[in-house]
């Protein structure tokens, strides 16, 4: 299956209808079953089409989103929705700030969704590791990791910081993830070189595909540019270096084909989620048997 990682670097983004174009033109031509875009998609497209407003920083921007996005982030999910569709792709749509209505007031999440070919919602996560700056910001961290079915992939989504936290990854691959879809934007410059202590990381430790989208742009003033990729178990990528593609700041997309018998052969030769120990697991999994297939 060709999968890729879309940074935002090249594409227009002073409008929908050119964003659209400009989005729709890359699938056309690389053709990816399924597609990821970065973290902060919404607020990125947003500024960029003058549908939020801009504040005097990032932090400042992002207040002034919150507090009143209007009807951007129905509308920014529509336009994925619909570009799915008539893409016949997955598309995990990158994150918005979603509200959550109870009683006693509203609950506030980083969220990343993804559509199937026919433009349908097929999965969510709402990211549970915050940094310092998203709890200022009064985000709640999501409480469950949740596996969906994209094709014959068992598939999870991973945001942001959440890709810093391997517990994330390994009850993604306790509940049978074949492939991660990770939303990510990571600020420029030597912050960039962190991010193999993240999905790649955890893609090695618990063998499943990653896809990792990294947003490329200036969002009020910071500046963001980690590379996109693709990765898996060193063992069936080139050089053993545990990514099938690799792109710089500025690649818009980065696309490969994933060998799902080549991982299941690896998983076959050496399990390494055989080697765990279960017990360990029952505090974090109280209400779930994860972890009884390895015992």
């Amino acid at each position: 299956m060709q999968v890729g990682a879309i940074s935002f670097s090249n594409l227009r983004m002073d409008s929908i209808e050119h964003y659209r174009t400009d989005l729709l033109s890359m699938l056309e031509k690389n053709k990816p079953k399924v597609a990821v875009l970065p973290a902060y998609s919404a607020l990125y497209l947003g500024l960029g089409t003058g549908a939020l407003k801009q504040g005097n920083n990032f932090f400042d921007t992002l207040s002034i989103y919150l507090s009143d996005p209007g009807t951007w982030d129905e509308e920014f999910l529509d336009l994925h929705a619909s570009t799915a569709k008539y893409s016949g792709i997955y598309l995990a749509a990158g994150t918005v700030a979603e509200r959550y209505e109870q009683k006693g007031g509203k609950d506030l999440y980083h969220t990343a969704y993804c559509f199937n070919p026919e433009g349908q919602f097929c999965g969510k996560q709402r990211q549970t590791h915050l940094t310092r700056t998203e709890r200022e910001l009064g985000f709640g961290r999501g409480e469950e990791l949740e596996i969906f079915k994209l094709g014959s992939f068992k598939t999870g989504l991973i945001i942001g910081n959440d890709a810093r936290h391997p517990e994330v990854g390994r009850m993604l691959a306790l509940l049978g993830a074949d492939l991660a879809l990770c939303s990510s934007a990571i600020e420029a410059g030597f912050n960039c070189y962190e991010q193999a202590a993240g999905i790649w990381a955890q893609v090695q430790q618990n063998q499943f595909w990653a896809v990792e989208a990294q947003l490329n742009g200036n969002l009020a003033g910071t500046a963001f540019g980690a590379g996109s990729a693709v990765m898996g178990p060193c063992e069936i990528t080139p050089g053993k270096s545990g990514y099938l593609a690799r792109g710089y700041p500025d690649s818009s997309l980065v696309v490969a084909e994933l060998d799902e018998d080549a991982r299941r052969g690896i998983k076959r030769k050496y399990p390494l989620l055989s080697m765990l120990n279960p017990q360990a697991y029952k505090e974090l999994l109280p209400e779930r048997d994860y972890y009884a297939r390895f015992i």
